[in-house]
């Protein structure tokens, strides 16, 4: 149970004074408690933040901020029609941003503080550096899809990969009470786009990969492509910039962001500052080399495939340059405690392998039934469905990363406010002539466990798209739901039983 409390601040703050460049309507200053971009959060005394919006504009429940006790509004465009005070300034989601780190005592400068985006990867990436950084007597707290943690008390579960601006400045805020020295965090397309983290300073920044994902929020590739690139702006000017070299879409994203920063390249190609070499992979994990400053190391990374090599890599690189050795860096990713849902093995002696994983973009797709492929005599079944209210365009791409695999069954995801239908329609859309999907079966339950009764001892069963998430989202409802879970009772059961499965091994 977290043990710290947090309580709201007591103090006034001039906004006049922390921005001086702002201009003022109906006031010559304006005097705040705390702030927030939710009109029924505010309290008396509150500062309420109009973030413009997609469809909206937070001018448009200034009103409201201020029947619930607004102090006043800090917004890019003045409203006539508001008897408020109000401070207007030219980028508001930067200004809150930097006021809420302000007020929680500028937390990210007692910390290093290390951002962790792409399109996959950043989750595993941000565990085996907290790994590494807590054998390295460097205390680590963590913010990510999964969880956040303050490096000393019990993490929680998360409900966003990058919070809120107030909510990120919160949790650093806890860290640097708890004692950490470092803070790894996942930071998200929308984060970066929505300045979350403009008050922060990055000692260090990594990007993992870009291949397409949120085309429902970017409106092209080429605009989510740059949106990652926008992480090199917080970067701090002798900090480092740690890339994915292998992949071109870095490259040209930081060549059109016209990134100042010369990025630092890890990558299978020998030509790369730190370059790789794959030594052996079996289905427990890879042990491989890397080329560290005056060293190569051999490591093992306790899960299998080659983009988790790849992840390894970029989490060893980065701590050493955050001072961690040799030593610890291999102890750091051998004894990780890796996250759930993310090619998790199921029942590891059962003669069927099961394994689940987060998997939900073609590329993610592709790689996992690339790296099974080459670990299983038998067959791979591969289960997978795709979110609604999500990019649609990647539906059919997903289907094609699939073909690979012997058998493809399709069933829901997270279908949200989405007909399951129409989702299933767009995976089916991804068929070449003649290729079917040997399974359709909406209800995920019911297909995980035809998917497992199908396969034979040696085949493979890959459950892809939800990894660790507990709960599943149909229409308005949130119905509790583990992939992981789910399979383990079926092949459970299956073993009690002695299925059919285990007969075929006689």
């Amino acid at each position: 149970m977290n043990t710290v409390s947090y309580s709201r601040p007591v103090t006034l703050h001039s906004i006049r004074q922390l921005l001086p460049s702002a201009s003022f309507v109906g006031c010559g200053d304006i005097y705040f408690r705390d702030l927030t971009p939710h009109s029924d959060h505010c309290q008396h005394g509150d500062l309420f933040v109009a973030v413009p919006g997609s469809t909206c504009h937070g001018n448009d429940y200034a009103n409201q901020a201020v029947l619930n006790g607004a102090t006043g509004i800090l917004t890019d465009m003045p409203c006539p029609d508001l008897n408020a005070s109000q401070c207007v300034v030219s980028d508001v989601r930067r200004s809150y941003a930097w006021l809420c780190q302000y007020l929680r005592g500028k937390p990210a400068e007692a910390l290093k503080t290390i951002g962790v985006t792409g399109t996959n990867g950043k989750t595993t990436i941000t565990w085996l550096l907290r790994s590494i950084l807590n054998a390295s007597q460097k205390p680590a707290g963590l913010l990510g899809t999964i969880q956040y943690d303050d490096s000393r008390n019990t993490p929680v579960t998360s409900n966003m990969t990058t919070p809120d601006a107030k909510v990120l400045a919160e949790w650093l805020q806890r860290m640097a009470i708890a004692g950490a020295s470092h803070a790894v965090m996942e930071v998200s397309s929308h984060a970066l786009d929505q300045k979350r983290i403009a008050g922060i300073s990055l000692n260090t920044s990594i990007i993992t990969n870009i291949t397409q994902d949120h085309l429902d929020y970017h409106p092209d590739f080429d605009n989510y492509r740059s949106t990652k690139a926008m992480i090199a702006d917080y970067t701090q000017p002798e900090g480092q910039l740690i890339i994915n070299g292998d992949d071109p879409n870095i490259r040209r994203a930081l060549e059109r962001y016209r990134c100042v920063h010369k990025p630092i390249t890890v990558g299978f190609d020998d030509q790369s500052d730190h370059w790789i070499q794959l030594e052996s992979m079996d289905q427990s994990g890879s042990q491989f080399q890397l080329n560290l400053p005056g060293h190569v190391v051999s490591i093992y990374v306790p899960r299998p495939g080659k983009f988790n090599v790849m992840n390894a890599a970029l989490a060893a690189v980065t701590a050493n340059y955050h001072g961690c050795s040799n030593e610890q860096i291999i102890s750091g990713i051998e004894n990780a405690t890796l996250p759930p849902g993310r090619l998790q093995q199921i029942c590891p002696d059962h003669p069927v392998h099961c394994f689940v994983d987060y998997a939900h973009t073609p590329d993610a797709i592709e790689n996992v039934i690339s790296t099974m492929k080459q670990l299983v005599e038998g067959k791979l079944i591969c289960l997978f469905g795709a979110g609604g209210n999500r990019d649609r365009s990647k539906r059919s791409l997903m289907t094609q990363a699939a073909l690979r695999a012997d058998r493809i069954i399709l069933t829901a995801d997270n279908s949200r406010q989405e007909s399951t239908q129409q989702i299933l329609d767009d995976l089916i859309s991804g068929f070449p002539q003649g290729r079917f999907a040997d399974c359709i079966e909406p209800d995920r339950r019911t297909a995980i466990r035809w998917a497992i009764e199908q396969a034979e001892p040696g085949d493979c069963v890959l459950i892809l798209g939800r990894g660790h998430e507990l709960n599943q989202i149909i229409g308005d409802q949130s119905i509790p739901f583990d992939d992981a879970y789910e399979a383990e009772q079926v092949l459970n059961s299956l073993s009690a039983i002695s299925s059919p499965i285990l007969l075929k091994s006689a």
